[in-house]
């Protein structure tokens, strides 16, 4: 999977994410964690493992969205700004 490819799912991510923390329902958390899960799969080297927090800022946001997933939605909106963020930088 190439960088661009990579960066757009991100986007895409924190799009979704943003949309359903505007109308939370009560299987948000879960919901958004599920999403994350199945989407960091596209970050996977050779050999099946994810990169380290800190070494690819892109897969960093991307894990940031979940990490926050229980959080307020002030702090979603903010994880999912800065995700944006990443992907329009690459």
């Amino acid at each position: 999977m190439t960088t661009k490819e990579r960066e757009k799912i991100l986007a895409q991510v924190a799009e979704q994410v943003s949309l359903w923390n505007e109308f939370r329902t009560d299987d948000f958390q879960d919901r958004v964690v599920r999403l994350i899960h199945s989407a960091r799969e596209n970050w996977r080297v050779k050999g099946g493992e994810l990169p380290r927090i800190g070494a690819d800022p892109s897969f960093d946001a991307l894990v940031g969205i979940a990490d926050v997933a229980d959080s307020s939605p002030i702090t979603v909106r903010d994880a999912c700004a800065a995700a944006l963020r990443e992907a329009d930088a690459a």
